[in-house]
């Protein structure tokens, strides 16, 4: 009988042994599909926000180079007929509220050190327009506002070159 018990107790030790093997084998194998999915996942939400933010910053910098084009054109109307100088006004401020929409949509969707540089960027916008649109008469003025639009083309620059870093340098 003794025999007996002990390739009973035997089996019964490898059943158990086995299963817990077979137990351990597949909590392996589930934490390695779960880390796999959770790292797709990731990916799918990282290359989501990417195209997200590129549609956004694409937006934004049209409306920009919009309210930049106005500005130039601003410098030319010195001596433009009244009516010329209204069309173009008006122009103009439609295109700050294209770019302040398109500044929302930023502020929504990009980091930090974009949303203050794109706000820099909109400050100068609002100083510019109320230098440019009075028309001054006053030379240094017109000085002052081609150095105002240097400063707008800079921070254009910088403003790229940080949303270009935010897509193509996740973190």
């Amino acid at each position: 009988m003794d025999a007996t018990v002990a390739g009973l107790v035997g089996a019964l030790g490898g059943a158990v042994l086995g299963a817990a093997g077979a137990w351990g084998a597949a909590l392996i194998a589930f934490r390695a599909a779960r880390y796999q999915a959770d790292r797709q996942a990731d990916a799918q939400q990282e290359q989501w926000l990417r195209q997200i933010r590129r549609e956004t910053y694409g937006s934004f910098f049209e409306a920009a180079d919009r309210c930049t084009e106005h500005l130039n054109k601003t410098q030319s109307l010195r001596g433009a007929s009244d009516e010329e100088q209204s069309e173009h006004r008006a122009l103009f401020r439609e295109g700050r509220r294209n770019f302040h929409k398109a500044l929302v949509a930023l502020n929504l969707e990009a980091p930090e050190e974009i949303r203050q540089k794109a706000a820099e960027l909109a400050d100068e916008f609002s100083i510019f327009a109320e230098m440019a649109m009075a028309l001054p008469s006053m030379p240094g003025e017109w000085d002052a506002s081609i150095g105002r639009l240097r400063k707008v083309a800079v921070l254009k620059n910088e403003l790229h070159q940080r949303c270009w870093e935010s897509l193509n340098h996740s973190k």
